[in-house]
């Protein structure tokens, strides 16, 4: 009984290792490699329309941040200084949403569109790439209106 289930195994050991060299998996690979694109998000991302504009806007929510901050420590205590820091990070934190959040919208449904056009399945982010995939980054930087 245990000897036929070693043969049992060994052939069925045999037969995966023929069909992997007789190339049957290599066209399923290969189109595979074909179906995958790359982008460079953050370039994109700093030749976007809205991108300066709401950079200089997250600058100037920093500075009234820093200002305000400057004007009110004095008077507090460090759990109040603490306090106003928090709150003042997290009003950053929020604008930077939502100056940011509508372009990264953009650019995403620039990645989808583009990659739907080309007949791609996965799109990954240029710098997982080693070796492969097509680049669409100038695709989607015309889709999202990129400079």
């Amino acid at each position: 009984m245990i000897i036929l289930k070693k043969q049992f195994l060994a052939m069925v050991m045999a037969l995966l290792v023929c069909v992997g060299y007789s190339g049957a998996l290599v066209p399923a690979t290969a189109y595979a490699a074909d179906t995958i694109g790359y982008v460079d998000l953050n370039t994109v991302f700093s030749h976007h329309p809205d991108f300066e504009s709401a950079r200089a806007a997250m600058n100037l929510e920093q500075q009234k941040a820093q200002q305000e901050f400057q004007q009110k420590a004095p008077s507090l205590d460090d759990n109040g200084k603490r306090a106003l820091d928090n709150t003042l990070t997290e009003r950053i934190a929020k604008r930077e949403q939502d100056l940011f959040n509508p372009i990264r919208k953009k650019i995403l449904d620039a990645v989808h569109k583009v990659a739907k056009e080309k007949g791609i399945n996965t799109v990954l982010s240029a710098g997982a790439v080693v070796d492969g995939g097509v680049d669409i980054t100038n695709d989607v930087m015309k889709a999202c209106g990129a400079k």
